[in-house]
Order: C-alpha cells, then sequence, then structure tokens
C-alpha cells in the first residue's frame, strides 16, 4: 500500500512538447516585397507608355523625365490673327510650350486662328492632355540628340525631321505684331526671320513626362 500511495504522489509534468517549446510568433516573417524598378530612357528611345506615343528628344540627370516629340509632323501657318498678343497682356516665355499653349487657348475661336496650336492639340484625345506646340528652348533640345531621334523615326517608318537649310519649325513664341519664334536644323538656331504668322513651316508636337 505503501508503494501504491508514493506512485499517485508523483509530480504530473506539465511542460509542453518539444515541438512548440520556445515559439515566439516571430519565425518565418514573410518577406518585404521587391521595389519597383525605376524606368529610364535616353535620348532617340521609342516612348510607350499609356496611351502617349512619342521619341524622347530630352532627359534629366535622373533619366526619368524629360519631352517626348510627336512621330509625325505637318507643315502650317502659325496664324491668320495678326494681333500682337503681348499687347493683350499674353506674355510668352521661350522656356516653356504647355503655359504658351494654354495662352492661345484661352482666345476665343483659337482653333481656327491658330492652325498650328490646333494640329498639337488634336492629339490630346483619350484622356491624353499634355501635348504641346513647343517653346524655343524646349524645340532647340530635340538638335542636341537629332541623330538619335531620327534614326528612330526612319526605323519605324515614320518622317524624319528636316534638317534642310530652307526649313524651320514653329514654336509657339511670339515676338511682336507679325511674327513668331522658328527654329532650323539646319543652322541649329533660333529664328526670327523669315517667321510672319502666316508663312507655313513645319510643326511638331512635344510633351512631357
Amino acid at each position: 500500500m505503501l508503494l501504491l500511495t508514493a506512485a499517485f504522489l508523483m509530480p504530473i509534468s506539465c511542460t509542453e512538447s518539444s515541438n512548440d517549446s520556445g515559439k515566439t510568433g516571430t519565425e518565418n516573417p514573410q518577406p518585404e516585397p521587391e521595389p519597383e524598378p525605376v524606368k529610364t530612357y535616353t535620348v532617340g528611345e521609342y516612348y510607350s507608355e499609356g496611351l502617349a506615343r512619342g521619341i524622347v528628344a530630352w532627359v534629366d540627370e535622373s533619366g526619368e523625365h524629360g519631352l517626348l516629340i510627336s512621330l509625325d509632323e505637318t507643315t502650317s501657318i502659325w496664324s491668320t490673327d495678326m494681333r500682337c498678343l503681348l499687347n493683350y497682356g499674353l506674355y510668352f516665355t521661350m522656356d516653356d510650350g504647355a503655359y504658351n499653349t494654354e495662352l492661345v487657348k484661352s482666345i476665343e475661336n483659337w482653333q481656327e486662328l491658330y492652325p498650328a496650336f490646333a494640329w498639337c492639340d488634336k492629339k490630346n484625345v483619350s484622356g491624353i492632355d499634355a501635348w504641346f506646340l513647343p517653346s524655343p528652348h524646349e524645340i532647340e533640345t530635340v538638335s542636341w540628340g537629332l541623330e538619335a531621334i531620327n534614326a528612330t523615326l526612319a526605323e519605324m517608318g515614320k518622317t524624319t525631321i528636316s534638317t534642310g537649310a530652307n526649313d524651320a519649325y514653329w514654336t509657339s513664341t511670339e515676338f511682336g505684331l507679325y511674327g513668331a519664334y522658328s527654329f532650323s536644323f539646319f543652322y541649329e538656331e533660333i529664328s526670327s526671320y523669315d517667321t510672319n504668322k502666316d508663312y507655313e513651316h513645319f510643326v511638331r508636337a512635344m510633351r512631357k513626362f
């Protein structure tokens, strides 16, 4: 009887099984998701993001942002309106074609009066609202990478940017009653000569990205 009593008095272990010992709930954490790679661009590259299509004409130091030039072009007059818009408080810049284009779009019947601007703006469809007639300094950046840009345009079967001695491209900047600046890729310079608003020159749209 004494042995039986001793057996009943033996302590009962409350220890967890070895498989569960030491768990804290922090083992095997979920891995952190990999960050999305930053997309960068180079001059002359074909750009296709969302609904925007163009050729990269200029990029900033990061390579993430810059300017596109359109895949196509037209010939057009700058305007049939020979008023000096400066006299109406519309101050054009040499650097920001988007700003200049918005100035023109504030004028009544601007689509009929300013066909070069209207052609660029017609690209703003299906939620795209960023194409504009470039400023002198914006289209000047195209000349810095023109060889790469034209190589891509030619490879795609598109019209290349003209470098003819007598050819010029309109900019969005007015300089007086009858004239607006153009840009010559032959001379690589901004011009105020032979740039009456009712003269026909080439037109390419540009866009920021």
